[in-house]
């Protein structure tokens, strides 16, 4: 019997609602000429007709936090233990506010990558997270030092273990390469290599989901034989070229050709090469440009109130 008929694992409920936040994103899918030629993830902060929908992304975005830091049964357990002495609405924003202290203020850049990797990997591969990196990162016992993300979800009789890498590059360290060939370093040497002995060190921890424990130890034994690991990258990048349209979906449309102009060679790159052969059709790719990065960590800080 395999591990998947052995676990009844609800994956659906497990989820996170993203929608109002998805709202303010617009999303393409092709292959960007980037090895594996598959469907690869672009996507941009969407425009109401001719305005770009930026306050709503970050609003949506730190809306989010709590999802991040918890799953949805210690949520719900935290809430119950604050209204005890508080009204349903003031214990709401006191879980808020205990989950924006959890963020490392030093590192919003780093944070604001994390938390956006981790709602698109729940979103595009209907995948939860198997570690959640901020109840690790704040013990100061454990100070963990791996992938981004790691995630697990469900595809037919297999369990997928996503192992997640997110780099966020400012308008002074370059582009779509630049921030691509990074990334993907670090996700193949690194994160790829140490998952297993990372796992490890949280497998038989507290701080694996229940329902998630049998499926994590098994892969750790050995015993699980239907568990495949795939790797999620994504790239925010600073966009130095201008967009210009005459209507929303003319700006959208120059959004997309910015980032095929800059991968229409992205299979000569000299990073794809450094990819085990085996494991190139298991890489997935989230695109993400922006302009005016600064201005946009700047607004996710001042909304974090941090």
């Amino acid at each position: 019997m395999s591990l998947s008929e052995q676990i009844d694992v609800d994956f659906e409920q497990l989820r996170v609602q993203f929608d109002a936040f998805m709202d303010t994103l617009y999303v393409v899918r092709d292959h960007f000429n980037i090895p594996p030629e598959k469907d690869h993830v672009a996507t941009c902060i969407s425009y109401a007709d001719l305005q770009e929908m930026r306050e709503e992304f970050v609003v949506e975005l730190v809306n989010c936090i709590e999802d991040f830091v918890y799953s949805k049964a210690k949520q719900t357990e935290m809430l119950a233990l604050f209204e005890k002495k508080r009204s349903e609405r003031a214990a709401s924003r006191h879980l808020f506010r205990h989950c924006v202290k959890k963020f490392r203020v030093s590192s919003v850049k780093g944070q604001f990558s994390e938390l956006l990797l981790s709602n698109l990997i729940q979103y595009f591969f209907k995948a939860v997270p198997l570690l959640r990196k901020m109840k690790i990162t704040t013990n100061p016992e454990l100070e963990r030092n791996g992938a981004d993300a790691i995630h697990i979800g469900r595809r037919g009789d297999k369990f997928i273990l996503y192992i997640g890498e997110a780099k966020t590059y400012d308008r002074k360290s370059g582009g779509l390469r630049d921030a691509l060939t990074d990334a993907v370093g670090d996700l193949i040497q690194h994160h790829y290599k140490n998952h297993r002995r990372e796992l490890d060190l949280y497998v038989y921890d507290e701080f694996l989901p229940p329902e998630l424990e049998a499926v994590a130890q098994g892969y750790q034994s050995g015993e699980a034989t239907n568990i495949e690991v795939h790797l999620v990258c994504i790239v925010t990048y600073d966009e130095k070229n201008s967009w210009n349209g005459a209507t929303r979906q003319e700006i959208l449309d120059s959004v997309i050709d910015s980032i095929w102009s800059q991968t229409q060679r992205a299979k000569s790159w000299k990073v794809f090469e450094s990819i085990p052969t085996n494991l190139i059709p298991r890489i997935n790719y989230i695109l993400f440009p922006v302009q005016e990065m600064d201005d946009l960590l700047n607004m996710f800080k001042q909304e974090l109130g941090v």
